[in-house]
């Protein structure tokens, strides 16, 4: 089953593309900031290529086999991240594998070969990629306020798991509080870090209620603007050495201010996380070994158990 797998990755740009249902229910889909996945057994991924191919959509990169297994391995592991070895992308791929598994047209084989990428991919992070957690979006926040010598009190925004990440890291430094839309996610994690809530939603314009943060870490990601330059210009109108980090995707903020200005943006803990020393890098480099010995265990120990090509077992 192996051998039909294929994996393909769209360039950025071309992340909403719309298939054809009938095609899009043969596929596993992911999509991120960084790609847009689409993975499948036998000839369903050549029609798409067909399809995207006939609709002037270039830039792919395709892969088959055991080429693509360690692709979706390396994707999983953060290895094709530009965040090196971040764990966030494991959270989208299993959050994807569970909305396809729900589908009607779910393929139990299909499915199987992405149980098996998690379980390696979990494998490979606890075993050659623990130690680079440092580099975790959360972990660069972390490295942004203690750079800045941030004391005080501090505002996560978000209740969700980059929110929840974030907040494990700092409970013991720093004196947190959180918002959020879901009242009941708020609670809950405001009763883990020992945080205060502070009612959603915020004064947008005014920054009315937040003067007294010393640092805002956003996690929200949303096709609107919250945190527009009025903003920034009332939160930072008596203190000039104020950090705002913003982690969501997509952007929901909106200024002119920079990292001069104590102002994050996501690229800007990007360009910190790809500066790995060299001991980080002999750890990536094993990860890389690591998940080639798992595609060939994976692929072996299929052709010994389904001794038939694909078409066999479909008509077995």
């Amino acid at each position: 089953m192996y051998d039909t797998l294929t994996a393909i990755n769209l360039a950025p740009g071309n992340t909403s593309v719309d298939l054809p249902s009938d095609l899009k229910a043969q596929l596993f889909e992911m999509s991120t900031c960084q790609r847009h996945l689409l993975v499948g057994l036998g000839v369903w991924p050549d029609k798409a290529l067909s399809f995207l191919n006939d609709n002037g959509i270039h830039g792919l990169s395709v892969y088959h086999g055991s080429e693509a297994y360690t692709y979706l391995l390396e994707v999983i592991t953060g290895l094709k991240s530009r965040l090196l070895g971040e764990s966030e992308v494991a959270g989208q791929f299993k959050k994807a594998y569970d909305s396809y598994k729900s589908s009607a047209t779910f393929n139990s084989v299909c499915g199987q070969i992405l149980e098996k990428l998690m379980k390696d991919g979990k494998e490979i992070k606890t075993k050659h990629l623990q130690s680079i957690g440092q580099y975790s979006y959360a972990g660069l926040a972390k490295r942004v306020l203690q750079n800045h010598s941030v004391s005080g009190q501090i505002l996560i925004v978000g209740t969700g798991q980059l929110a929840q990440d974030t907040a494990k890291l700092l409970r013991k430094l720093y004196d947190l509080s959180f918002t959020g839309r879901n009242p009941e996610k708020l609670d809950a994690i405001c009763k883990e870090c020992s945080g205060t809530a502070v009612a959603w939603p915020l004064d947008f314009t005014n920054a009315s209620g937040l003067e007294n943060f010393t640092a805002i870490i956003n996690t929200v990601g949303a096709d609107e603007i919250l945190f527009g330059p009025s903003f920034f210009e009332q939160w930072n109108k008596q203190d000039d050495c104020k950090t705002f980090i913003d982690l969501g995707r997509p952007s929901v903020i909106q200024t002119c201010k920079g990292i001069s200005e104590g102002v994050y943006r996501l690229a800007d803990l990007l360009t910190l996380g790809q500066r790995f020393d060299e001991a980080k890098l002999i750890q990536v480099q094993k990860a890389h070994t690591a998940i080639e010995q798992l595609t060939q265990k994976r692929i072996f120990g299929a052709c010994a158990a389904f001794p038939f090509g694909w078409e066999e077992l479909q008509f077995a």
